[in-house]
């Protein structure tokens, strides 16, 4: 199976790092290498044991990362889009850019899809259909620009840290799940000391998962309209 950069970098690594992490813990203290092997036999490849595992799993459980990261923790900071630094960043009421740079980026948008975007009169007596027109039109300019190495590389940092963010669910639970075993079925100090630590981190994760999500998201946005505008 051949992964794109994107899902190599942006979903592959990051759910290795959240959410096979605390497998691999497991499997090296407990599980017995006659069992690695039959896994490894069914699956067609040496699984988590050799760091590797079978190109189906891999999508599986990145795709589980990026379902929470996306659809838990982006939905709940950015509602919908309608809050991204991408949509933000372009309304009038917003400070990071001036008038001037908006009304560019207006018309630019007028001339590429003949899209006419809100005025800042009219935002002000509807912010909510404001934020949603933008919200469409970035979808448009999203495609324009797919090929734009710039903004994939943004969109690989930020992709990447959102689905570390989603598989750190799925690591803490996996983490717990390794400090009761080994503290309390199989006594293994050096396994719980380490899944502590994976523990810590990933809750260190969610604690500033929206400070995270936040910075990636704002570098992202000024990329786009860097490379947008011009």
């Amino acid at each position: 199976m051949v992964f794109s950069a994107y899902a190599l970098k942006g979903r592959i690594l990051p759910a290795i790092f959240s959410i096979i992490l605390p497998i691999m813990v497991f499997n090296h203290f407990f599980v017995s290498e006659e069992f690695a092997k039959f896994v490894g036999g069914v699956l067609g490849a040496k699984i988590i044991s050799n760091l590797t595992i079978s190109g189906v799993c891999l999508y599986f459980l990145s795709e589980t990362g990026r379902l929470f990261g996306k659809n838990v923790f982006e939905r709940a900071y950015f509602k919908e889009e309608s809050q991204m630094p991408t949509t933000t960043f372009m309304m009038f009421g917003d400070k990071t850019y001036s008038d001037d740079y908006k009304n560019k980026f207006r018309d630019k948008v007028s001339h590429d899809f003949n899209i006419k975007l809100p005025t800042k009169k009219e935002e002000t007596k509807d912010e909510n259909s404001a934020r949603t027109r933008i919200v469409e039109t970035m979808a448009l300019i999203r495609k324009k620009l797919h090929k734009n190495s710039f903004l994939l590389q943004h969109n690989i940092e930020y992709g990447a840290m959102r689905n570390v963010i989603g598989g750190a669910v799925l690591g803490i639970c996996f983490s717990i799940i390794n400090i009761v075993f080994f503290s309390t079925y199989v006594k293994i100090y050096l396994a719980v000391l380490i899944s502590i630590c994976t523990l810590l981190t990933y809750l260190m994760l969610i604690a500033f998962s929206k400070v995270i999500i936040g910075f990636y998201g704002k570098n992202y946005a000024k990329v786009l309209f860097r490379e947008y505008i011009g």
